[in-house]
């Protein structure tokens, strides 16, 4: 059996990946809405061509639906 790896996203609805924040690409803040997170569902992989996202980065979000 093969794992099969998935490649990582390039656009995320309503997002700008290049202009994602430091805290939000740390899993600290909402990618969504910015929110400080204390309970988070991940979003998935994401990679960007300029800004912090240039290595594919797990994004989070709020755990309830924020949008």
């Amino acid at each position: 059996m093969t794992a099969t790896t998935q490649e990582p996203r390039t656009a995320l609805p309503g997002v700008d990946l290049e202009r994602v924040t430091f805290e939000q690409a740390k899993g600290w803040r909402c990618a969504l809405c910015d929110a400080i997170l204390t309970a988070d569902r991940s979003l998935g992989t994401f990679t960007a061509g300029s800004g912090l996202l240039t290595d594919p980065t797990e994004l989070w979000a709020c755990a309830r639906p924020c949008r």
